[in-house]
């Protein structure tokens, strides 16, 4: 029984360590967007400070967000863990809304289009780890994962849109 006690207070940290996304709300004014790219979840990401010090009310990763080159959603799933665990994103994560598309890279493989045979593992692997509620239209449409939102008060609204450059290409 004492053995099992490490691996409980292992798992209790771990547990803790999962920051709480803040909900986009779509009422608030959004002054600051910040914009990123090709975050090779296997390097350091020292980026992610910069970001931080500009204060962003929104991030908008626009694909590649990591480099899974796979159809395996075992390997999917850990490269997005990877990512979760780099110190600066992890912090982004648990102060700013983040929204996404993919590219290639955390989709399929390099350049790949419609023919990737795991799409559909793909895609739920990413709207489970961006949090995409379970009734979104971009879980239950057939199709890729595209998406737009209108958010700020009347007369200073933004519209950000999302393409899915991927899944019929």
């Amino acid at each position: 029984m004492l053995r099992f006690i490490p691996i409980l207070l292992l798992l209790s940290l771990l547990a803790g360590c999962t920051p709480v996304q803040p909900v986009l709300d779509a009422t608030q004014p959004v002054d600051m967007i910040a914009f990123g790219s090709c975050a090779n979840q296997n390097r350091p990401q020292p980026i992610w400070e910069a970001v931080l010090a500009n204060d962003p009310d929104l991030f908008v990763f626009l694909g590649d967000n990591v480099y899974a080159d796979t159809d395996d959603m075992d390997v999917l799933r850990a490269a997005y863990a990877r990512l979760a665990a780099q110190p600066g994103f992890h912090q982004l994560r648990s102060r700013v809304p983040v929204v996404a598309t993919w590219d290639d890279h955390d989709y399929g493989f390099n350049d790949i289009g419609a023919e990737h045979v795991a799409k559909q593992g793909s895609k739920e692997v990413f709207l489970d780890f961006f949090g995409e509620p379970v009734a979104s239209e971009r879980r239950t449409r057939a199709g890729g994962i595209y998406t737009s939102y209108v958010l700020g008060p009347p007369g200073r609204r933004v519209q950000v849109i999302l393409l899915d450059t991927r899944w019929d290409r």
